[in-house]
């Protein structure tokens, strides 16, 4: 795919601590439920004027001090911000069905930054068909 066929529509970058998910089974789950509460209202806050549909690329990169294993943690530290983008993006609110829109491409990263300084960014891309 040519870096034309590709433009930059939305970008954003919010204060938010991300978690890998899938390590948490010892934790609470009214600690769960308040955390995926949050990320999900952040993200139609943060989504409220964008104005993209399918097919787009979305690059989410994790911004903490120390970086997460990059096969298992990294994705599943976004798995609520990942449903909530899906959802506003396809109008689909069956929750967990919307990321699995053929018309959405997730990506991963992360980045360093210094001693208490998390958040996360949002870059979605329109895709040209």
């Amino acid at each position: 795919m040519d870096r034309e066929e590709i433009q930059v529509m939305f970008e954003i970058e919010l204060p938010l601590r991300t978690v890998p998910e899938s390590n948490r089974s010892g934790e609470h789950w009214s600690t769960k439920s308040k955390r995926h509460n949050q990320q999900k209202l952040l993200m139609k806050a943060a989504l409220r004027t964008c104005e993209i549909k399918p097919p787009c690329r979305i690059t989410l990169t994790r911004i903490a001090p120390r970086e997460l294993d990059a096969h298992d943690n990294l994705a599943s530290s976004f798995k609520w911000i990942v449903d909530s983008i899906a959802s506003i993006l396809t109008g689909d609110r069956v929750s967990g069905r919307a990321d699995s829109h053929p018309g959405l491409f997730f990506a991963y990263n992360q980045e360093k930054r210094g001693v208490r300084q998390y958040a996360i960014k949002i870059r979605i891309e329109q895709e040209n068909l």
